[in-house]
């Protein structure tokens, strides 16, 4: 797939979509440069995040929107709480949240409304409590699609390593599952052996470390996130069980976020295979739809956009399930993927 350029999401950013007078003839946003969107994130250390904050940025230039934050929780749900509340106090029309805790985000979400300020959530959706849209990719197909690329690239019985992310979030639940049930239904042969690491990336470079010693038949590595990729190349390495994307007795190695590093990673056959979560898009419709739900626009179930995807139910709240594909050598190249922009 290739995803359209971030500057080019004003232009009918959701074709037939849109229920209200909120965007001007032409399809391209009012600016209203009173609008102010508080953002809290969960952390944004790494790369992915680094790079969603930059296009977050452009976004709320673009729709004519001032950010309040990014403010980084550090993994700390309790306090995204509190900051969220500040975000509240200082003034702001939305909110973008990227939560800690999938459940525990609730109570926020209550306060948020009873305030009357919309909410829009990215990356990772609640399970329980309303928000006005979640910006998110489906991510049981995330590890659907790692299940399929590793079983299809492994020959023979073994074990697979999976180093999930927090499961308290609904991305590492939703990855998880959709690799396990995948794995059990088409690929018998192979055995995935799970490691709780909850996005630590020395905890997981630890974790691979010790499945590359305990199983001498591990077929693949199957990372939830992009932070441990290069730990695991070092770590096969010095185990001297490093070989490249191709060669006999490879270790399948995929992991999720598509950035420039994994494209590198991939081109070197160091990594087989990412999958593109495209951060431009997030960024690009979190702004988005925070103005719409400022501007009481009105979305339901089933509508089409005009970047591939579908508005979508998920635990009660609305969904614009961003389409994110697997990148490999095939595609590594495509200048339409997040981590091949030059900026």
């Amino acid at each position: 797939m290739k995803t359209r350029l971030i500057g080019g999401i004003a232009l009918v950013a959701l074709a037939g979509v849109l229920a209200t007078a909120a965007l001007a003839a032409g399809g391209h946003a009012n600016k209203t440069a009173s609008l102010k969107i508080g953002v809290s994130l969960a952390g944004y250390s790494t790369d992915f995040w680094s790079s969603y904050v930059a296009f977050e940025k452009q976004a709320a230039t673009k729709y004519g929107a001032s950010l309040v934050g990014p403010i980084s929780s550090n993994g700390d749900a309790g306090k995204q709480a509190t900051q969220i509340r500040t975000l509240i106090s200082q003034g702001v029309n939305a909110l973008i949240i990227n939560p800690v805790d999938s459940a525990a985000i609730a109570p926020t979400l209550a306060y948020a409304a009873s305030k009357g300020i919309p909410v829009v959530s990215v990356d990772v959706a609640p399970t329980k409590g309303k928000v006005y849209m979640i910006v998110r990719a489906d991510n049981i197909l995330y590890g659907q699609a790692a299940c399929n690329y590793i079983g299809s690239h492994s020959k023979g019985a073994g074990h697979v390593a999976m180093l999930e992310g927090d499961l308290a979030s609904i991305n590492g639940l939703d990855r998880k599952n959709g690799f396990l049930n995948c794995m059990k239904a088409k690929y018998p042969n192979l055995k995935v052996v799970e490691y709780a690491t909850k996005w630590d990336t020395p905890t997981a470079v630890n974790d691979a470390k010790t499945a590359l010693s305990t199983y001498s038949d591990l077929k693949g590595i199957y990372a939830h996130w992009s932070g441990p990729v290069p730990g695991i190349i070092a770590a096969e390495k010095s185990a001297g069980k490093f070989t490249k994307v191709g060669t006999p007795n490879h270790i399948v190695l995929f992991s999720n976020d598509g950035t420039p590093q994994e494209h590198g990673w991939i081109r070197q056959g160091q990594e087989d295979a990412t999958i593109s979560q495209p951060a431009n898009l997030y960024a690009s419709f979190a702004v988005f739809y925070a103005k719409q739900a400022v501007a009481k626009a009105k979305y339901h179930a089933g509508m089409s956009t005009d970047h591939g995807s579908k508005i979508v139910n998920l635990l009660g709240n609305l969904e614009d399930a961003i389409v994110a594909p697997v990148v490999d050598k095939k595609n590594v190249n495509d200048p339409g993927l997040w981590g091949n922009y030059k900026k």
